[in-house]
Parts: C-alpha cells; structure tokens; sequence
C-alpha cells in the first residue's frame, strides 16, 4: 500500500510541479513560460527542420539531392514522412525521459513542436484519423503508456482529428531496430502489425504519428498494410529523425531504442 501511495504522487508531482518552472531537459529555472518547456540555451541546441530534408522520409540532408540514399534504394509505402527536430542531445534526452524516464508530462510538450510541423506539412492533406505507432501490450504495461499515443493526444485535440488506436494493432515483438542495419530493418518489421478494422480505413487519409523515424521501415510497413486496407494516402509526422548516416560516419549514439 505504501509503495502505491508513493507512486500516486510522485505522479502527481510529475504531472504538476516539475515541468512548470524548470527546463524539461537541463531543469534550469525558466524565466519565462515556454510552449516547448525549454530554456533558450537548450532551444538553441536544437536543430529544426525546415526545407532541407529528403521529400520521402523527411530526414535532413547534406546534399542538395531531393532524396536522401536510403529511400533510393528501399521502397517506402508512405506519400511522405516529416519530423519537427533533429534526433541530436536534446531531442533525445527528451524521448528517453518520455521513453524510459516515466516522464509522460514530456508528452503535451513533444506535442507541441508536432502541432506546428502539422501546420507546415499536412494542415491541406484533410487528415482523416491519427493512428499512433502501436506498441506490443506487454510493453505498454511496463512502461504505463503508449509514447506515440501520449504525444498524438493533444495534436489531435487541437485539429479536431480522432486518435484511432482500434485499427492497427501490433501482434508480434521483433528485434530492436536499433541492433540492425540495412536490409535486416525491412525484414525485421515484416508481419509485425496487422490492420483489425478493415472498413475504417477504406478510401481514408491516414497520419501515423511516433516519436522518433530513423530509416522508415517501420512507418513503411505500417503505410503498406494501410495501404492494403485501401487507405487513400498515408503520412507520417514524428519529433524527431536521426541524422542520416555519412559513409564512414559512425552514429552509435543516435540509437533509438523502441
């Protein structure tokens, strides 16, 4: 019972008092209310995306190409993908406290940057429904709740769009995309989720919304099977997307766990 309570308002005290007059990421005291809950300092170490980016998987590009190498090479199943920040120290301090850190209040904040990448990207796409990335529900139980979901509630809220979590579902736990590269990421999402509700996603357009895209392959998959359903179109807008990768480059540290 004790441990109950506990928990009980540690809730509360995350949900209340910690992020209302300190930095979500470096809990430096904030002189002013900010919709991202960031100081200035570390909104300034955050790299947005604007034009720059590949058309496809909306990742940011260092050429001038309007497709990064990876979506040349593999096929991607959805009309186009778009992400507010880069996946660097910030963006990812914040997706891990969301992730891993219980820190669900990050939510409303991440939610945030996606309402004004809304704005920019799919405000003419006459979005139909959200569906949040699901997650196996063993994992959801471990972790309380459903990140993409968290972040998907208020985005939906503001442009009066449903938030279906009815009609995909995930039906097996792969391996973490995180440990493999290449062609083993497209197979690795291969039979992962299943449409339940075939009827509601009939001639719809569909926004699939997550935290993090790194290579697309799991967005791909989920747009494939929507798309097998018979969705008109399918997008995807996410917080942030890793870098993509330089040959010869190493990014251990833009690892993204699920």
């Amino acid at each position: 019972m004790a441990v109950k309570i506990k928990d009980f308002f540690e809730k509360i005290c995350l949900e209340i008092f910690v992020d209302k007059y300190n930095c979500i990421v470096c809990d430096e005291e904030l002189r002013e209310k900010s919709r991202y809950g960031l100081c200035e300092n570390c909104l300034k170490d955050m790299t947005f995306l604007k034009d720059d980016i590949c058309k496809k998987c909306g990742r940011l590009q260092y050429n001038e190409a309007d497709y990064c190498l990876t979506c040349k090479e593999h096929l991607r199943n959805f009309d186009s993908a778009r992400s507010c920040v880069v996946y660097g120290d910030k963006a990812k301090e914040i997706v891990r406290g969301l992730k891993f850190g219980r820190r669900k209040y990050l939510a409303k904040y991440v939610s945030n940057f996606l309402i004004e990448r809304y704005e920019e990207c799919y405000a003419d796409k006459n979005i139909d429904f959200i569906i949040p990335v699901p997650i196996m529900k063993k994992r959801k139980e471990e972790r309380g709740y459903n990140q993409a979901e968290a972040i998907a509630k208020k985005l939906g809220e503001h442009y009066n769009l449903p938030i279906r979590t009815d009609v995909v579902e995930k039906i097996k736990q792969n391996d973490e995309q995180a440990k493999l590269s290449g062609k083993a990421r497209e197979e690795n999402v291969i039979g992962v989720y299943k449409v339940v509700d075939f009827k509601e996603v009939k001639d719809k357009t569909v926004l699939i919304v997550d935290d993090v895209i790194t290579t697309g392959s799991t967005a791909s998959e989920l747009a494939k099977i929507l798309i097998k359903a018979k969705a008109k179109n399918v997008y995807v807008l996410t917080f942030a997307s890793t870098r993509y990768k330089i040959t010869g480059e190493s990014l251990e540290d833009d690892k993204v766990e699920e």
